[in-house]
């Protein structure tokens, strides 16, 4: 008996419709589940990973990814241990402190970075993204400030205008007591990521930062991939951990760890709620194989006393069950991917915007989430065709024939 014999007849029962309506109709519900399963599952992570990607890009983009306090390590040899780290692209200077901007009696709190305008500019975000002002305005000397538009907006200040900045680092000591270290500043341009970072973050030369804080720089990594932040910190604590001072080392989960660990846990489990969509068509097709089963008994029994073995029995309602399963995953692939790639003009279609006006909906299609997506929506359904196929496989003809 070949294999083909199976499959033959397992799609010409699955072609059926005479006399197996009520089957068929449940059919095509498991077929149409396991398309809008599919389909949503592949347009709902890529809208997911789209936006994960955008605040990767926006947050993590301009705040530190990785500091290193060099400590007692000579520069040379950091700096030299760092180009051998495949994942860092860029190493630049920083100092770093909690302040608050205040313009009379609106004041803000922000992270000050303290940078190097020259050396940041090929790595840093935020020079494509200013909306009043220039990047290379800030200059040593001059104290100048660069402020995120959210902050801006809430002291109401513009290029030129004047604020104060108290740093929580560099407070000297007087006869009145501990006075925080403090200077005004100049608004030299302010800066829209379109994040959050826009109201906790303001930017000064690093010059201005040394004479304001008080500390000796810090090192900033820019890396390839920002979430390779914690394995490359750990890389390089077990390449310094031999030093009698090694370097202390922090990265981008300190401050935003939080947020990210949030957008993960919220990707799995809408991940989770739409795979209960498949489950659902994958029970369907339990129902219609078992109703199938039932109905074809008689044939079933002619077929085994013709010669056809038990796993033949199983391939058959198997082959049914999978062709329901195939058709649509198919289905399901090509209209979610189809979706997910023209998703804000549809969504246009019917005067939908799910970001501000302006912002585009932001889409990454995963290849091997797809693949992942796929091979499940298979692998589920084909666990679901064992139980007909099995009870299928052990009916005995002598009983079924026994009155016919």
């Amino acid at each position: 008996m070949t294999t083909s014999v199976p499959v033959f007849i397992g799609l010409r029962y699955w072609r059926a419709r005479k006399d197996t309506r009520f089957v068929s109709f449940i059919t095509l519900f498991s077929v149409l589940g396991i398309t809008i399963g599919v389909a949503a599952l592949i347009i709902v992570s890529s809208v997911m990973n789209g936006l994960e990607g955008r605040l990767k890009g926006q947050i993590l983009g301009a705040v530190p990814q990785l500091v290193i306090d060099a400590g007692e390590l000579p520069l040379e040899q950091m700096q030299a241990d760092l180009r051998r780290q495949p994942h860092v692209v860029g190493q630049v200077p920083l100092l770093s402190s909690e302040a608050l901007v205040m313009r009379g009696h609106d004041m803000g709190g922000v992270q000050l970075l303290g940078i190097d305008p020259v050396l940041e500019l090929p790595f840093s975000p935020i020079a494509a993204h200013m909306v009043q002002g220039q990047y290379d305005a800030l200059q040593g000397g001059e104290y100048r400030i660069l402020l995120g538009s959210q902050l801006a907006s809430q002291l109401g200040v513009f290029s030129g205008d004047q604020v104060r900045v108290v740093a929580a680092q560099g407070a000297r000591y007087t006869p009145m007591g501990r006075v925080p270290s403090q200077r005004n500043f100049t608004v030299a341009g302010v800066f829209n990521l379109g994040s959050e970072v826009d109201q906790r973050m303001a930017l000064i030369h690093i010059d201005d930062a040394s004479r304001l804080l008080r500390q000796t720089p810090q090192w900033r990594l820019y890396l390839d991939d920002a979430f390779l932040a914690p394995m490359v910190g750990q890389q390089l604590n077990q390449h310094w951990q031999a030093l009698p001072t090694p370097p202390s080392l922090t990265d981008w989960r300190s401050e935003y760890g939080q947020l990210f660990a949030a957008v993960k846990m919220e990707k799995r489990m809408m991940s989770l709620l739409l795979g209960l969509i498949i489950a659902v068509a994958a029970f369907n097709i339990v129902s219609a194989l078992v109703m199938m089963v039932t109905d074809k008994t008689a044939d079933v029994a002619i077929l085994k006393t013709q010669g056809l073995s038990r796993s033949a029995v199983m391939g058959i309602f198997t082959t049914q069950g999978m062709s329901s399963s195939l058709l649509g995953t198919l289905l399901g692939l090509l209209v979610g991917l189809a979706l997910a790639l023209n998703l804000q003009p549809v969504l246009d279609l019917f005067g939908i915007w799910l970001l501000p006006p302006g912002q585009p909906l932001p889409v990454i299609i995963d290849k091997v989430q797809v693949f992942y997506v796929v091979c499940g929506a298979l692998a589920l359904s084909f666990l679901a065709t064992l139980y007909p196929a099995w009870r299928a496989s052990h009916v005995n003809p002598a009983e079924v024939l026994r009155y016919e």
